[in-house]
């Protein structure tokens, strides 16, 4: 392969280092929705560090006050495919981190520090995949695109600019944390909220009420029964679908019976799924518990204002096509992973540019999932390295060298 050739080229001067290094400068910036400068400061670092690697074409697209898209093109000659690297710049906050969130810290063979795998390493690794190059003296053949989004941990408002923008490519890599396994596939999400009616009364004579806490308790173990339910629905593509009470809330004072209970539940749906069984699956469940206890009343509702303005829809993409191909060579190179095509297990962007855009994309980074969000996220190193390398390749790859 000739972009394994050019690759070596590339990487036999450069120090790994290098990157770890960057992804520590990333991480001591937070980047999140508790602080005033939300991703701006982390974008502007973004477009320094591009800047300083002679590109040109940087732009910081501000969507919100503070909150600003950072897009970067390294221009190809026009006789390759395009390839867009996609990553979002905000991460949660640090909510119940038993290490210091933004002093990141090397321990053994792993980086520690808020958004170290979600997903600041694999923006360090695009970004020295894309430094790389610019400063080889190669020519890509096709145009590289990185984009660094904002908000995809809250609504996805960046990558829905790029849609509403056009954005025109024809493939993506969205580097979520996957442990660098390849995946074209996720599921759908949902969010509504269940508003629980009864009758207040003073809290020495409960009788007189209708108590919705306990109505809300009587819900919450139908949708946990649901949910085992679910699981039987096996989806070969995605596996099975789920669903999660994640908050609860009623009650004004210990001494009053409340009359206002509401659940906001997570559903995660399958393509075999539509939005309109999801919303028919639960009032059968609340029409069967009220109806075992009279007086109650429900009312389902979308949390249209947490979710992403154009759905969080599943992604369905190709089981092969040339991106494919190549992230699964460049394993093979540099990684003992497993080569098959899987699915990924939270929501990404990928969705979105797959589904409105057209652009066939694939989930794909450093970083086990299950250190998203996490108290103590850490990342391995030696994925991060990798993750540089198969990128370099896969980049030189699809848009070709000229």
């Amino acid at each position: 392969m000739i972009s394994r050739k050019v690759a070596a080229d590339i990487l036999a001067d450069y120090n790994l280092d290098r990157t770890l290094q960057l992804l520590q400068k990333m991480i001591e910036i937070p980047s999140h929705k508790q602080v005033e400068w939300q991703e701006d400061r982390l974008a502007k670092f973004i477009a320094s560090y591009l800047e300083d690697s002679g590109l040109k074409d940087i732009e910081l697209d501000y969507i919100e006050e503070n909150r600003p898209n950072i897009k970067a093109i390294i221009p190809g000659a026009g006789s390759g495919s395009s390839l867009l690297l996609n990553g979002h710049t905000d991460t949660i906050p640090p909510y119940n981190m038993v290490i210091p969130p933004y002093k990141p810290e090397v321990r053994g063979d792993h980086i520690f520090g808020r958004g170290a795998v979600d997903m600041k390493g694999s923006i360090a690794a695009m970004l020295t995949a894309m430094r790389l190059i610019q400063l080889s003296g190669y020519q890509l053949a096709g145009d590289l695109v990185f984009s660094g989004v904002i908000d995809q941990e809250q609504r996805s408002l960046g990558t829905v600019k790029l849609v509403e923008d056009g954005l025109d490519v024809d493939y993506a890599i969205v580097g979520e944390p996957t442990d660098l396994q390849i995946c074209r596939a996720h599921k759908g999400m949902e969010w509504y909220r269940i508003i629980i009616k009864g009758k207040s009364a003073h809290g020495s004579t409960p009788e007189k009420g209708l108590n919705t806490i306990y109505q809300g308790s009587r819900i919450v173990r139908e949708i946990e029964k649901l949910n085992l339910i679910l699981q039987q629905r096996e989806d070969s593509l995605v596996s099975h679908p789920t669903i999660n009470v994640g908050m609860i809330s009623g009650g004004d004072d210990p001494n009053i019976v409340p009359n206002v209970c509401h659940l906001d539940v997570d559903r995660r749906y399958t393509t075999r799924e539509s939005r309109k069984e999801i919303y028919e699956e639960i009032e059968r469940l609340l029409a069967r518990v009220n109806a075992a206890a009279p007086g109650f009343s429900t009312e389902v509702i979308p949390l249209e204002d947490k979710v992403c303005p154009l759905r969080n829809r599943p992604l369905a993409g190709p089981e092969e096509n040339s991106l494919i191909a190549a992230l699964k060579n460049s394993l093979k190179s540099y990684t003992d992973r497993d080569q098959q095509v899987t699915f990924f297990r939270g929501w990404s962007d990928a969705a979105l540019l797959h589904d409105r855009l057209g652009i066939p994309s694939v989930v794909f980074g450093p970083g086990l999932p299950e250190k998203c969000h996490s108290g103590d996220e850490s990342l391995k190193i030696a994925d991060l390295y990798s993750a540089v390398k198969i990128y370099l390749e896969v980049i030189l790859e699809i848009c070709g060298v000229c």
